[in-house]
């Protein structure tokens, strides 16, 4: 298990108090510009059926419900590609205008010129190829010249922002093919992620889990050289279990009607709708079946954390 003292819940002291959410995923579309071999989705543009667009009046009127409920920081993410949702310019200049803490997980096939704290671009492949293969697009070259123009705009601009690339990777080769390509790129980060598979079956294989063994080696040879280079703590967590989400209450997802789903790993299981006035004890009270949760996930250290302060055995300072 990672090293807890590592993980720490250091803000938002008011809401691990109150366990009101800090952070809010939503999910602007449920279409895409892309069409992955993996999406659950399987939606392609905007005339798929059942496809949909939040617009900007139903995302700010969302927002400042949850802003009221003492959500910091909204993340545009979801089950299509954010930045194809129709009102995107206007979403982003509305959180820019009121300076409120955004990021936004992208396949950056569209350059947008926008301010957020954190822009990270899903490439998972290492070259146009093997992109096509996997995304079933032709774009791997423009994404590059996406993130090249958008570093250069952003430098010129004094814009903050954190630009990142990120891929999931299964075995070692692909880690060594991946860095080579985006090691040239003017990035702030890059990220290879761990499969996550339900209850971490893809870890449950010998081969598997040599595998894992060999990428973080190899993972943590490049960051010696390489301090862009992040270990994503996941590849140590695949034996992490939970009894159940202590840290569910942290994050609330939406998504693109407005509903408030279990979390971003599980966007059928619908909890209520964000206008309900008593959606967080919906929230509270929802029971999800956690032998079906993604492992590892992101609330993977903060369940970590949460459980052992429900314990009182963990010693968390707060600033």
């Amino acid at each position: 298990m990672a090293d807890i003292g590592k993980f720490k819940l250091i803000k938002n002291a008011e809401n691990i108090a109150s366990k009101k959410p800090v952070t809010a995923d939503i999910f602007l579309t449920n279409y895409c510009n892309n069409k992955c071999v993996y999406c659950n989705y399987r939606r392609w543009g905007e005339s798929a059926e059942g496809a949909y667009s939040m617009s900007f009046d139903e995302f700010v009127r969302y927002a400042i419900i949850l802003l009221k409920m003492g959500v910091k920081g909204f993340i545009l993410t979801g089950g299509g590609e954010p930045t194809v949702c129709r009102d995107f310019d206007k979403i982003t200049a509305w959180l820019e205008a009121h300076n409120l803490a955004y990021g936004i997980n992208t396949n950056f096939n569209e350059l947008k010129l926008i301010s957020p704290r954190y822009l990270k671009v899903s490439v998972d492949a290492h070259s146009r190829e093997k992109y096509r293969e996997i995304r079933g697009v032709d774009a791997f070259e423009k994404v590059k010249d996406n993130i090249t123009r958008y570093a250069s705009w952003k430098m010129n601009n004094g814009v903050n922002t954190s630009l990142g690339v990120q891929a999931v990777v299964t075995d070692i080769d692909e880690v060594k093919l991946f860095y080579h390509a985006m090691k040239g790129l003017p990035v702030d980060y890059i990220v290879m992620r761990p499969i996550e598979s339900t209850n971490a079956e893809f870890y449950s294989h010998a081969e598997s889990e040599k595998n894992r063994k060999a990428i973080i080696s190899r993972l943590e040879a490049i960051a010696k050289k390489d301090p862009r280079l992040v270990i994503n703590y996941k590849w140590y967590e695949t034996e992490s279990r939970f009894e159940k989400c202590y840290a569910n209450w942290s994050q609330i997802a939406l998504d693109e009607r407005g509903n408030v789903i279990y979390c971003c790993h599980k966007p059928y299981e619908i909890v209520g709708h964000i206008t309900d006035p008593d959606i967080l004890d919906k929230k509270k009270g929802f029971a999800t079946n956690i032998a079906l949760c993604d492992v590892p996930c992101r609330l993977t250290g903060p369940n970590q954390i949460i459980k052992l302060m429900s314990e009182g055995t963990a010693e968390v300072m707060f600033i």
